[in-house]
């Protein structure tokens, strides 16, 4: 009998060191991923429905309106001011990430591809401008530089070969 107390309490502790494992697994990795994905929709702006659920109470007799009604007028299609738009471009060097905010531009990151050292000039507010610099005989050069018009980023690059 005491050695079938034995086996049950190992399989049991085993049992409870493996739930916890795995859920201190599981906190760590989606943790580390929330940093990491963007959440979705994070840059678009909450939709508002004007609509009303019908009527309520009992009607009151009233003359019909001269004046049609409208629904209130729709969201421009230009960004908001304080709404961040953020573009990536990728191409010969690596990669730039901005990000505008009406006409504020900011760097949000970039990256080097492979034989290339990446040399971030200016940061904002009104431009960025980063160069990505070949390492290697063939000297390859690519300068990228972005502005905001009317609150979405522009990209504009010049590829050189030395």
């Amino acid at each position: 009998m005491g050695s079938l107390r034995t086996v049950v309490s190992a399989v049991l502790a085993w049992l409870v060191v493996v739930a916890v494992g795995s859920t201190v697994v599981w906190l760590v990795i989606s943790r580390a991923g929330d940093g990491v994905a963007p959440t979705v929709g994070a840059d678009v702006p909450a939709a508002s429905s004007s609509r009303s659920a019908g009527p309520s109470g009992s009607p009151s007799p009233r003359p019909p309106s001269p004046h049609p009604t409208h629904p209130s007028t729709p969201a421009p299609s230009t960004p908001q001011p304080d709404a961040a738009q953020r573009r990536t471009w990728q191409g010969a060097g690596g990669l730039v990430t901005v990000e505008c905010r009406g006409t504020t531009i900011a760097l949000v990151g970039s990256s080097a591809d492979a034989g290339f050292v990446v040399d971030p000039g200016s940061r904002g507010p009104a431009e960025v401008d980063v160069t990505f610099e070949g390492q290697g005989e063939e000297g390859r050069e690519t300068r990228v530089r972005a502005h905001c018009a009317q609150g979405v980023p522009v990209f504009e690059v010049d590829a050189l070969d030395e």
